[in-house]
């Protein structure tokens, strides 16, 4: 692991969480005035906005830590970890829009 990728991929990462953010705070309002969810689904959507970013956030940490450590390529894997994340929401929000 080097330290050019490290702080590239950290900067990526905290680029991405804000990019999430906003996503998730203009898919979820548009889902939300557009039919009537429940209180679990609106919660769910809520804590998107929350969970996106802090996983972001986290797998950047978890990087920087196994840098640290000694960690191996291997550990750039969690850069990944958002964008399963993501496209589970995604799956999630579209199901929502064509259920409303």
């Amino acid at each position: 692991m080097t330290l050019g990728w490290i702080i590239f991929g950290t900067i990526a990462q905290l680029m991405l969480g804000f990019f999430l953010f906003m996503l998730v705070v203009f898919s979820a309002a548009g889902i939300g005035n557009g039919g009537h969810l429940d209180r679990f689904q609106l919660t769910l959507l809520n804590l998107s906005m929350i969970v996106l970013p802090a996983v972001c956030i986290l797998s950047s940490g978890v990087v920087l830590y196994l840098y640290k450590h000694g960690g191996s390529a291997l550990s750039y894997w969690w850069y990944a970890l958002p964008l399963a994340v993501t496209s589970l929401y995604l799956v999630y929000a579209i199901s929502l829009s064509r259920q409303s």
